[in-house]
């Protein structure tokens, strides 16, 4: 919602209008979508977490229509186009960093599998603050949600893959995103363990929920405005 609101902002003041679509992060969806404003001839298109296979980058090509990507997801060569990205890594080490500070070591890590760039970058940035804090890797520590079962979300993926951490003797989490981490905090509450007393948990992005949970989330902020506010300013600029 604060990507597109971004994107509202600066194509407003810009007197463009916007026609909005969600693909839920299916790639054929994706590209349908993309075909469907080719037809109806926009000007450009902007794309948030774009799964970018083989076929969608050699689609995008043949459509030659000016494209910006936000967060993009790529598993094949992307770099033609043009994109926004917050710094993943950077802020996964932060998260790590924060918890170091607070004395923890055993610091286990929850990823995803269907957002591949993303998760890659912030488990790299995880696994370098730990090892710059001379922390031996735990491959242990570290629950990689595999292909997304039908009808679980993010929120249920967090309270499943607690307790295998929980064995793993981890004190602290972090977490792939908000949603993850709420689901956690809900693991740790069904099963009686305190927060922070207990086991630490951090998220990623800052996501208006987060501040409603008790106790209130301790998250990475992702600018998802200033995103949107970028990408919109770069496709006016193309």
């Amino acid at each position: 919602g604060r990507v597109v609101r971004g994107v509202e902002d600066v194509a407003q003041a810009a007197n463009q209008s916007l026609f909005f679509s969600v693909s839920h992060n299916d790639p054929e969806r994706e590209i349908k979508i993309v075909e469907n404003f080719h037809r109806r001839r926009v000007d450009g298109v902007i794309s948030v977490s774009a799964q970018i296979s083989t076929a969608y980058v050699q689609r995008l090509a043949q459509l030659n229509m000016p494209t910006v990507l936000i967060n993009q997801q790529a598993d094949a060569d992307a770099e033609r186009f043009h994109s926004v990205d917050a710094d993943d890594y950077g802020g996964a080490r932060l998260a790590v960093e924060h918890l170091l500070a607070l004395g923890h070591q055993a610091i286990g890590y929850i990823g995803v599998s269907d957002r591949v760039q993303s998760n890659r970058r912030r488990l790299a940035g995880y696994r370098h603050a730990l090892a710059a804090a001379r922390i031996p890797a735990n491959d242990a520590w570290v629950c990689i949600s595999q292909v997304r079962r039908p009808h679980i979300d993010d929120v249920a993926e967090g309270q499943a893959v607690l307790p295998e951490l929980l064995r793993a003797g981890v004190t602290a989490v972090v977490c792939y995103n908000d949603l993850i981490a709420i689901g956690v905090l809900t693991a740790c509450r069904d099963h009686g363990i305190a927060v922070p007393e207990q086991l630490s948990v951090v998220g990623y992005d800052d996501v208006e929920p987060a501040r409603y949970v008790t106790p209130p989330l301790t998250t990475v902020h992702q600018p998802k405005l200033r995103l949107g506010e970028i990408a919109m300013q770069m496709l006016l600029d193309i």
